[in-house]
């Protein structure tokens, strides 16, 4: 009896102490090297990789790609300014290479803590690299390594991608500027939806094509500007949609959560602002024997948030009535500004094979090998109910 008491009080000690010793694969983060942001240009050796060629340090390499890698530095080891709001919190790493995963295992031996990706947040591709090289082949390590999470957000720049990952903001991380720029989506119907790693996923496969979020570089500044199209077939770059053509896809695909619509009227020559509270949009795809048409319809409400003819008489019905006029013919310019743009490039970014897949799958089935072509010929036709709800005090009087 006692032996079976002291083997029940063996394991109990046992279980306890498994509890609190805590992961026994864990390392402190002070040892490791979080990555942060890596952005992928067309190969450039930095002055940097040069030196270090020269005296020897080179491997053999086709060199097709310049990843720029960018780390958070540890508070411990940030020196005695890390504690200051201004103080760097991350450093660069650039390597030129043919793999991804190679150029990261290389850059183990420039520093003595191992890169690890659980904490990776972007990843920025130059347009002219995909160009050159298909998404699939750039974000095959990504989306095999254990370590990277599928909510890596994807960015395209039109710039060097590395110079988004520059500092602009003293003490703030880039790569964190970046993930978070899209929390404003309330604020600007010029920005779309951010694209997880795991969101192209399926586009890839069904060889659909996308956008992905375009990033543009000044020295002090990044901004969010336009979209960059990922072909489907080829799953190279295939264009630009610059912002007014993304803030109409934006009203074609009713994803707009917020922002301002600017209008014109012109009997006065003046501007009015509509504050955007709700969008919603609806897509028919028509087929009549082999001839397929859409239509698109778009309803919205909002608040005229900016008139600046004081003089307008803004309780009155007919002036309402013709506001509401101007922003939908505004709305519906939009979208036709961008499905012309849109099928210019031949690439359908705005869903509508989709619908048709969805609406008449027979059809789709005829057509789907090569839609982007396809859609390219077909008729798209838009039609907008914008409902303004309020002026805000503007209608208030001084009685």
């Amino acid at each position: 009896m006692m032996k079976f008491r002291s083997g029940i009080l063996g394991i109990a000690v046992l279980l306890i102490c498994s509890t609190l010793s805590g992961c026994w694969s864990s390392s402190p983060v002070e040892d490791l090297n979080l990555e942060t942001g890596i952005a992928m240009d067309i190969a450039t050796e930095s002055s940097q990789e040069e030196q270090i060629n020269q005296k020897g340090g080179d491997y053999p390499k086709k060199e097709l790609i310049t990843g720029t890698f960018q780390f958070i530095i540890p508070e411990e080891s940030g020196g005695s300014n890390s504690s200051s709001p201004q103080a760097k919190k991350f450093f660069n790493i650039t390597e030129t290479g043919d793999s991804v995963f190679e150029m990261l295992r290389e850059i183990s031996l420039r520093t003595n803590r191992p890169p690890i990706g659980q904490h990776l947040k972007t990843v920025i591709i130059s347009s002219s690299l995909l160009r050159k090289i298909p998404l699939y082949e750039l974000l095959d390590f990504f989306l095999g390594d254990n370590d990277i999470r599928l909510s890596v957000q994807l960015l395209i720049s039109t710039d060097k991608a590395s110079n988004a990952l520059q500092e602009k903001t003293p003490g703030q991380i880039p790569a964190y500027i970046l993930k978070d720029i899209f929390q404003n989506r309330k604020r600007n119907a010029r920005l779309i939806k951010p694209v997880a790693l795991v969101k192209v996923v399926g586009p890839m496969k069904s060889k659909g094509s996308f956008i992905l979020p375009n990033v543009i570089s000044t020295e002090n500044e990044i901004k969010v500007a336009g979209a960059g199209i990922i072909k489907g077939k080829t799953q190279t770059y295939g264009g630009f949609l610059n912002e007014s053509e993304v803030e109409g896809l934006m009203w074609i695909k009713g994803q707009l959560v917020g922002g301002v619509l600017k209008g014109n009227d012109p009997q006065t020559g003046k501007n009015i602002a509509y504050e955007i509270k709700a969008v919603k949009s609806r897509i028919k795809a028509i087929v009549q024997g082999d001839d397929i048409s859409f239509q698109v319809k778009m309803t919205s409400e909002g608040r005229v948030s900016e008139v600046f003819n004081k003089k307008e008489n803004l309780r009155s019905n007919a002036v309402l009535g013709q506001e509401e006029s101007i922003f939908q013919e505004k709305v519906n310019s939009l979208a036709e500004q961008t499905v012309a743009k849109m099928q210019k490039l031949q690439a359908d970014v705005g869903g509508f094979g989709e619908v048709l897949r969805i609406q008449h799958p027979k059809v789709w089935r005829k057509v789907k090998e090569d839609w982007d072509t396809i859609f390219s010929t077909i008729p798209v036709r838009f039609s907008t109910d914008i409902h303004i709800e309020d002026y805000g005090s503007s209608i208030t009087t001084a009685d």
